[in-house]
């Protein structure tokens, strides 16, 4: 479907303080080093780069987050990334369909790995998920297995049109984005959170509610050049409610400030009464900021050429090939480019593992 559309972002990005980890250039010379010397991952090396898994893990990760542990959690990110892209594009060298199979056997470790492509990825996803510990590690296996099914099965819900808002975000949910960032969250500050689970659960729905939102918004034009834009929150609005897509995303502008106004005050009267919770609290909210930043500002979902930077509010040209800033919106100025981190609080009641 052709999508040349000029379409007006507002300020979609958060009043809160963006924070980079202050090491981030190394970090993604190191991640581009592993890739080139990677006899399986080497020939994605200009995807990988364009993907930014490094920089993003540096948007999340706190100060105190040595490089090892970067590493490791860009690894993951990339891996994952790689494993969604070779099922909506069918990528015959990362391995064809009929192959995912044996790839969540892996993930599971209900198998050995027989390929260079399951080495591959053994080699990457079992430290991250070892990092998380082993009730984690269950939890996270069963998500991408799930994923991985419901994305080359074909059993994502086919009349997501017809669900009100709240069913389609509980939908999205329960999909792999809630254990799979929070995974993230949970490693990036190595908490161990076993017995907080109810008192966490409201507070890391909204949290990934809100990474899901922005990702639906700043991947539209990448889906719809696939051909795979139907499970997003701008076409359900569109479908169900008749609206435009400039209508959509203004929509979408407003439910991510809202979500991100009932986060803050969530994780206040949360803190307030556990005040332990405060370090794992200011992860998850890391986490979405920094969610938001790589969706607005890097490349993967904007195009190889992309140099603007939609933490700002602009006209944008949706095109398959790229996503263009027309001007920026001088009304709708936000954060900008993201800051170096202050020091990291002490007190906490997340124990190293």
């Amino acid at each position: 479907m052709e999508l040349r559309e000029i379409i007006h972002f507002p300020q979609i990005g958060t009043r809160l303080p963006i924070h980079v980890h202050p090491r981030v250039a190394e970090a993604e010379a190191l991640l581009a080093e592993y890739v080139a010397g990677h006899p399986v991952l080497n020939r994605y090396a200009a995807k990988i780069r364009q993907d930014q898994s490094a920089r993003l893990v540096c948007l999340w990760a706190p100060q105190s987050a040595g490089m090892e542990r970067i590493l490791t959690a860009a690894k993951y990110v990339m891996i994952t990334y790689l494993i969604d892209d070779m099922i909506d594009e069918g990528w015959t060298e990362m391995g064809a369909k009929e192959m995912v199979a044996g790839l969540k056997r892996v993930i599971a470790q209900q198998k050995r790995p027989e390929t260079l492509v399951e080495e591959t990825l053994a080699d990457i996803i079992n430290p991250f998920l070892d990092g998380l510990g082993r009730t984690f590690r269950s939890r996270i296996n069963a998500a991408l297995g799930d994923w991985i099914d419901s994305r080359t099965t074909g059993c994502a819900a086919q009349e997501t049109h017809r669900m009100t808002d709240e069913e389609f975000l509980a939908w999205r949910v329960s999909d792999v984005g809630y254990e799979a960032n929070i995974g993230i969250a949970e490693y990036a500050v190595r908490c161990d959170v076993s017995g907080h689970e109810e008192a966490l659960r409201s507070l890391k729905v909204k949290a990934v509610e809100h990474v899901l939102v922005v990702n639906d918004v700043y991947s539209y034009r990448r889906e719809m050049a696939k051909g795979c834009a139907d499970a997003g929150i701008l076409t359900l609005w569109m479908r169900r409610d008749g609206i435009s897509l400039q209508r959509a995303v203004y929509r979408a502008c407003e439910l991510v400030r809202a979500l991100e106004a009932e986060y803050v005050a969530m994780e206040r009267e949360l803190v307030s009464r556990e005040p332990g919770m405060a370090a794992y609290a200011e992860a998850l909210r890391m986490l979405f900021q920094g969610n938001l930043a790589v969706h607005a500002s890097g490349t993967r979902y904007n195009g190889a050429g992309f140099r603007g930077n939609l933490l700002r509010g602009a006209w944008v040209r949706l095109d398959p090939d790229i996503t263009s800033v027309i001007a920026y919106d001088p009304g709708s100025e936000g954060v900008g480019e993201p800051v170096p981190l202050p020091p990291r609080r002490a007190a906490s009641f997340c124990r190293a593992r």
